[in-house]
Formats: structure tokens, C-alpha cells, sequence
């Protein structure tokens, strides 16, 4: 049987013996405390909410499955393992179209299967309102459930995770029903009641997305969609830890209300994540890549999505929260994992769990991934992670 042996320090663990055998983490044999001259592992990263990467947009009308696959090797650079292809507000025939896309590229490549456990569908069951942000209003509608069985089944019943506006009719309705079929339901988009949000709660919701965005500029001072989100023991959040979408002061009390369980950390990126400043068009509307990193709409009314990477998120959080590299990775890596619940996602570096491992060096601006393996196998190595013990 293949095994791969790794010299590094776990978070919680100090110096530790990494065993992998195939696909799977054999053991973990602790050997001492930290060692400053050894990497850190950890799972990969997890994101479930990426909406293009590397020049490609899942959302785009001339998606096609290799251009999908194309966008691995940047996102394994990043540190993620996992991660859930998010399509956007579009129409019905569209979106059925992409699924159908990003299902034959996980038949065409084992390796993408393996990168996307599920995907997630955001919008077009969305508030037409203050709280549209990027997203077509036009093209929004109340849940309809045969609607959402037939972009299932164009998906192959891999969407794992859909956002919901709580406030719109039916919605109640859809989120028991999801959730029975096995769903992680979010809140977003939304310009709901704290009534609402409680009812939606009660139902099944799970999460809320991108949480302190997508929401109106102004709100009322009690009665708005941000305190009952903030105050349910039964949400997680999402965040999009980047600078620009969330302030310090923010950060830190999300952190403080969810705890160190309760928050999931998202790119919520473009496909301009990585490429350079300069104009690109997002399901038919043209955004903004700023020289400072921040993504708009052309008209600078609304932030459309981000250029974030995993890597900076983590940082990002540790700064705003005030929270230590274990709480940050785990909002990155155990979080997301517990949360989509997939055999295909590492949660922990624990005895028979899937081999979706990183090593990195941490770093006060961006934390530096040297390698990343994936069911084992390594697929992304940095000069500097080239040579990790790997006990071969």
C-alpha cells in the first residue's frame, strides 16, 4: 500500500508524524512541540462560495468544461481543496446549462471531481431589492421547488449549498424542503423581517451568506435583517474577509456571536481574481477591477464579488478578529468541511479521513502555501515546498 510520511506542525498538536496511506490520513503520531524550522499542515482549504477564478466565470454563457477544469491549478496555488462552484443570478435556461457544463467536466477529470464536492446555486431566489448588490433584479423570482429539481437534476444532485432571500413567497416552504433533501440552506440577498429570518430559521437555514453584504446601505436601526441573523444561535456566517466588504470593527463581532465554530470564510471571487485591473463583464453587467484590489459595479453602487484568495482571508480575519492562526484555519478548513458534510472533504487531520492536506508557512500578510495534496497525491508544490519531507 502507497504511504507518504510528512514532518510537520499541526495546529493544537505541536511537531506530529503525518501518515497517508492511498487516498486516506493513517495516522497522526505526535513528536514534539512546534518546530520553527518545519512547515505547518493542516486540511485544505475549504470555499464554498467561488463564482469564477483565473479568467473563468462559471456563470458565463460560453463556460465549457475545460475551461472549468482550466481553473484548478491556480485554485490549488491558493491553498484550496474543496471548493463549490457558484453560479449567480441568471435564467432558468442558463443556469441549467452551466450545471450541465460543470457536471461534464467532473466526468471528464477525476481531479475536479475530487476539487468540487458540490456546487452552489445563488439566485436567482433573491430580494429584487436594496439588497440585489451585483445580481440581476430582473431576473430574480420567489423558490419555485420543480423549477429548483430541474437545476438539480442538470447538476447531477450535486448542489449542495442555495441561497435564499426568507422574505419572499413560498420561501418557508422551499427551505423545509431543501433542507430535507439534504441541502445547506443560507440566508442572503435579503431584505427580510427579524420575523422572517426567525420563520426561515425554524425551517432549516443553516448558514448566512457572505453575512454584513448583501443588504440595503441603510437599514433600520432595530428592525433590519442583520440582528436576527447575527443573534440565532442556529446560523453560521460567511464572510468575505478581503478589506473592502467587511470593517475590522465588524469582523470582530461576527466572530464574537458565532464563535470560533460558527464562522465559515469565503472568497466569494470573480473570474478577475487574478488577472489585472481593468474592466470585465459579470452575467451581462460590466464590473471594475480597481488598482487597490476591490471589485465594483461600473456604476460604483455595488461591490461585485471579490479578487480574494484563501491564503489573504485567513490573514485578513486573524487581523480584524483579533483571532489566533487556530481559529482562522478552522474557519477556513473544519468549518466549511463539518458544514457540507461530504466524504470527498477533509474536515481534520484525523485517522481515516480523505487526504486533502496543505503545508504552509504562516505569514502576517498572506499566508504562504508550499504544497497542497489532494486524495493523497501531491498536486501542487511552490519552489520552496518543492523538496517537504515527504518520506517516499
Amino acid at each position: 500500500m502507497p504511504t507518504m510520511n510528512i514532518t510537520a506542525n499541526i495546529i493544537g498538536v505541536g511537531l506530529a508524524q503525518l501518515e497517508i496511506r492511498q487516498d486516506r490520513i493513517g495516522a497522526v503520531r505526535r513528536s514534539g512541540p512546534d518546530d520553527p524550522t518545519q512547515p505547518f499542515a493542516s486540511p485544505g482549504f475549504v470555499d464554498i462560495q467561488i463564482n469564477g477564478f483565473a479568467g473563468i466565470d462559471f456563470s458565463a454563457s460560453a463556460l465549457e468544461p475545460e475551461k472549468a477544469i482550466s481553473v484548478l491549478p491556480a485554485i490549488w496555488k491558493t491553498g484550496v481543496t474543496s471548493f463549490c462552484p457558484t453560479l449567480i443570478t441568471n435564467s432558468i435556461e442558463q443556469l441549467e446549462q452551466n450545471f450541465r457544463v460543470l457536471e461534464e467536466a467532473r466526468r471528464m477529470d477525476a481531479r475536479f471531481a475530487a476539487s468540487v464536492p458540490g456546487y452552489h446555486l445563488e439566485g436567482p431566489y433573491l430580494s429584487p431589492g436594496k439588497s440585489h448588490g451585483a445580481h440581476d433584479p430582473a431576473l430574480m423570482h420567489a423558490p419555485d421547488w420543480n423549477e429548483f429539481a430541474r437545476l438539480q437534476k442538470a447538476a447531477g444532485g450535486n448542489i449542495s449549498v442555495v441561497t435564499v432571500a426568507p422574505e419572499l413567497p413560498g420561501a418557508c416552504d422551499f427551505i423545509r424542503r431543501a433542507c430535507a433533501a439534504g441541502l445547506v440552506v443560507s440566508i442572503g440577498h435579503t431584505d427580510a423581517t427579524p420575523e422572517q429570518i426567525h420563520r426561515a430559521v425554524e425551517a432549516g437555514a443553516t448558514l448566512s451568506t457572505h453575512l454584513g453584504n448583501g443588504c440595503p446601505e441603510y437599514i433600520h436601526r432595530h428592525q433590519n435583517a442583520l440582528w436576527p441573523q447575527l443573534a440565532s444561535a442556529g446560523l453560521k456566517a460567511s464572510l468575505i474577509c478581503d478589506g473592502f466588504h467587511l470593517p475590522p470593527d465588524l469582523v470582530r463581532v461576527i466572530h464574537r456571536m458565532k464563535g470560533d465554530d460558527g464562522c465559515v470564510l469565503i472568497t466569494d471571487a470573480i473570474h478577475a481574481a487574478t488577472l489585472p485591473p481593468g474592466r470585465y463583464s459579470l452575467v451581462g453587467k460590466d464590473v471594475e477591477l480597481l488598482p487597490t484590489g476591490q471589485v465594483v459595479t461600473a456604476d460604483r453602487r455595488a461591490m461585485a464579488g471579490s479578487t480574494l484568495s484563501m491564503p489573504r482571508a485567513v490573514s485578513v480575519f486573524m487581523e480584524f478578529a483579533q483571532a489566533s492562526l487556530e481559529q482562522a484555519v478552522r474557519a477556513a478548513t473544519h468549518n466549511p468541511g463539518i458544514l457540507l458534510n461530504r466524504d470527498e472533504v477533509c474536515a481534520e487531520l484525523t485517522e481515516g479521513q480523505i487526504a486533502n492536506v496543505i503545508l504552509f508557512n504562516p505569514r502576517k500578510e498572506n499566508i504562504e502555501v508550499l504544497a497542497l495534496i489532494l486524495q493523497g497525491k501531491v498536486v501542487y508544490a511552490s519552489p520552496a515546498g518543492a523538496g517537504f519531507d515527504s518520506g517516499n
